[in-house]
């Protein structure tokens, strides 16, 4: 049984609690786990330290680790050598429709080749909320690989919630396809059906893209600048 990491926490600054909304007859994280548990999957929360309660009454969970309250990949070495685990997937927990295969096919490429790291490639990353990644605590540090995503779409998937149009668009989409039981297949079919659907909030990542490039510029610029006056 593949231990899952569900990361989640409260103060999230485009969507505050947003793991709380209501998503169907559960709330945003309780979804998450009892998808994990659905495919086969151990599901752990894997929170920031003063947060346990909350997400200990939002959820079914039967474990819920808190750790650094700042740094993500902390927390999950963190909750690994709490619970002894060698090898995991982390999964967030604002992506309620995962694709199970793609978490197999991340974590069998980990232990076999013995990679530290198995992250999804920047196309698969980019708002699909398809995978997640996968750690190696066995494997030699350092050893790192993208997994391409194999499905070809003639747009882009924005299913990771961050905005009020991606709870919308999940909302729609959680009622279509009858909840956290549905095959990522039948998500991707949706779409297939309803060619306009992906307009719904796919404009938020592309405005995320143009900011980040102008906060790169920006830093770039006051870089030169320091090197300069010096």
């Amino acid at each position: 049984m593949i231990p899952c990491f569900i990361l989640a926490r409260l103060e999230s600054e485009r969507l505050p609690k947003k793991h709380m909304l209501k998503l169907g007859n559960t709330t945003v994280i309780d979804h998450a786990v009892r998808r994990c548990s659905h495919f086969g999957f151990k599901p752990f929360l894997c929170v920031p330290e003063g947060e346990y309660d909350a997400f200990n009454s939002a959820s079914i969970a039967l474990d819920v680790f808190e750790g650094d309250p700042i740094n993500v990949e902390t927390r999950l070495m963190e909750c690994a050598h709490h619970y002894n685990i060698k090898i995991f997937h982390a999964l967030d927990g604002d992506d309620p429709f995962f694709d199970p295969f793609a978490i197999l096919e991340s974590f069998n490429t980990a232990k076999v080749h013995r990679l530290w790291r198995v992250t999804p490639s920047y196309h698969s990353a980019s708002g699909s909320g398809r995978m997640g990644t996968t750690y190696n605590l066995d494997a030699p540090a350092g050893g790192d690989r993208n997994l391409l995503d194999q499905e070809q779409y003639p747009w882009p998937q924005r299913l990771t919630l961050d905005y009020p149009e991606d709870y919308f668009l999940l909302s729609a989409v959680n009622r279509a396809v009858g909840g956290y039981m549905a095959d990522r297949k039948e998500v991707d079919q949706l779409f297939l059906r309803n060619p306009q659907l992906h307009l719904v909030n796919w404009h938020l990542t592309e405005r995320w893209k143009e900011r980040q490039l102008h906060e790169s510029r920006f830093r770039i610029r006051e870089e030169v600048c320091v090197q300069v006056g010096d």
